[in-house]
């Protein structure tokens, strides 16, 4: 049966990252890193011209236009300091920009901003800015500054290389434990915020990032299976290295994962979406791509969830303006679907077939309380996802803690002693709660102490 409202939802995804550098030598050393040859150039502008233009020598065809791929001066083009990002963020949430690019609706562009803490590292080639909240501040501050409440702040992470160099990628959660929590922390008591929707950090799900996911956020917008491939020169993401996607939905989808194969439909309760790049060396969205979303749309769905990922440290302009080319020219072909920009929260949503009222009346709800030296976590509208809520301890010193809870009424009711085998409720100025639903609704307790006694306790929405 032909569905009554096919819509194609557009979710255009940024890993939100801030200014990045890249001296010369690092740009060979990535390319030959990246297709597994030794370039036998001394690192120069000149030699970099050479590879833009395919003159290289005693290396195959395919190999040549990898590098000419990699080394495309888009690619290359990075932002190096906030006052470049941001003269780019002021010109493209600006309201002219967004109407510039209107949707079948006649509604302007949308961001997903996925914000990265960069923490944990001790070597900084590439001019990163670390520290605790640095970007998710000033992104939050750009918002207001541009009045851009219909674009949404989620979640993303780099996990911690062994040797903690900011410019390596890593995919192991387990080895970054401390530093995950301590951003889940202070994002959650400094500024009454939690994530629901993941953009995998280097595209990569592994085993321990499942089961995390898994635990806290309902959403995750990570899955990068086409249905050609284009990685045979691509040597750091063969054999799954990165970005392992291969069995995923390449039919955009969005499927529950497995518990031991995220990539496989399974009976785990988070929501997985397709997401694909924009102008980047692989995986790029394609006119195929988004042909097979528009038919499914018609055929199959009233709603089709369609991502599209890039960073802050290029010039989005470019990518968005191209990628909206290839948008309209498709969405032409399919006369009676509509394409519609979206938040990824509400795309979601949509996609699953969650309606307005069910999202409103189960709307997840917690209070909490502390009797003596017990705090007790009740859910009093809704149902929780995952197995707890997620717990942050602020002390009066400036520490941050995650801890887990002890259940009473698994999925009702949950406690949490402070003694002298946790922490003493003296020696903290905040504890902070939050649950989400499926829905990817949030709801937030915040507690303020003083002297081991919680002078305020306020619930927050979000």
């Amino acid at each position: 049966m032909k569905p009554d409202n096919p819509t194609v939802y557009i979710v255009h995804h940024i890993d939100t990252e801030g200014p990045l550098h890249e001296p010369m030598q690092e740009v060979f050393k990535r390319i030959e890193t990246i297709l597994g040859v030794s370039l036998n150039l001394f690192p120069s502008q000149q030699n970099l011209k050479k590879i833009q233009a395919g003159q290289l020598e005693n290396l195959n065809n395919s190999i040549v236009d990898a590098a000419r791929a990699i080394a495309d001066p888009h690619l290359l083009g990075f932002k190096s300091s906030w006052s470049e990002v941001d003269e780019m963020l002021y010109r493209m949430m600006s309201k002219d920009y967004r109407d510039s690019l209107r949707d079948s609706f006649g509604n302007g562009w949308i961001y997903n901003w996925h914000i990265l803490d960069h923490v944990g590292f001790v070597t900084n080639e590439r001019r990163r800015d670390l520290g605790y909240l640095n970007i998710f501040n000033h992104y939050e501050q750009i918002l207001k500054e541009t009045k851009s409440d219909q674009d949404e702040l989620h979640w993303h992470f780099h996990p911690v290389p062994f040797f903690r160099e900011a410019h390596i990628p890593a995919t192991s959660y387990d080895n970054s434990f401390y530093e995950l929590h301590q951003v889940m922390c202070r994002r959650l008591i400094e500024k009454h915020w939690f994530p629901r929707i993941n953009r995998a950090g280097f595209h990569t799900v592994r085993p321990d990032s499942n089961f995390f996911l898994e635990q806290w956020l309902p959403f995750d917008a990570s899955n990068q299976s086409m249905i050609e491939e284009n990685e045979q020169v691509q040597k750091d993401a063969i054999n799954g290295r990165f970005g392992d996607w291969k069995g995923a939905p390449s039919d955009w989808s969005v499927y529950h994962p497995d518990l031991y194969d995220w990539r496989k439909r399974g009976n785990l309760k988070r929501a997985i979406a397709k997401c694909l790049n924009l102008k980047t060396r692989f995986r790029n969205i394609s006119e195929n791509e988004l042909a097979i979303a528009f038919t499914k749309a018609q055929h199959e769905s009233s709603g089709v969830y369609v991502g599209v990922t890039n960073h802050d440290f290029r010039e989005m302009s470019v990518e968005i303006e191209a990628f909206y080319h290839l948008l309209t020219r498709v969405a032409k072909n399919y006369p009676d679907v509509k394409f519609q920009f979206s938040g990824a929260l509400s795309a979601f949503r949509n996609a699953l077939g969650y309606s307005p009222k069910e999202i409103q009346k189960d709307r997840i709800q917690i209070k909490a309380q502390i009797n003596e030296q017990v705090l007790t976590v009740e859910v009093v509208n809704g149902a929780l996802f995952g197995s707890q809520p997620y717990l942050a301890l602020k002390s009066i010193t400036g520490n941050y803690w995650h801890d887990n809870f002890d259940f009473g009424n698994p999925g009702k009711e949950f406690f949490y002693t402070f003694d002298r085998n946790t922490i003493s409720l003296e020696a903290l100025c905040t504890i902070a709660i939050a649950a989400n639903d499926k829905y990817g609704n949030t709801s937030i307790v915040a507690m303020q102490l003083v002297n081991g006694t919680v002078k305020s306790n306020q619930s927050y929405q979000q």
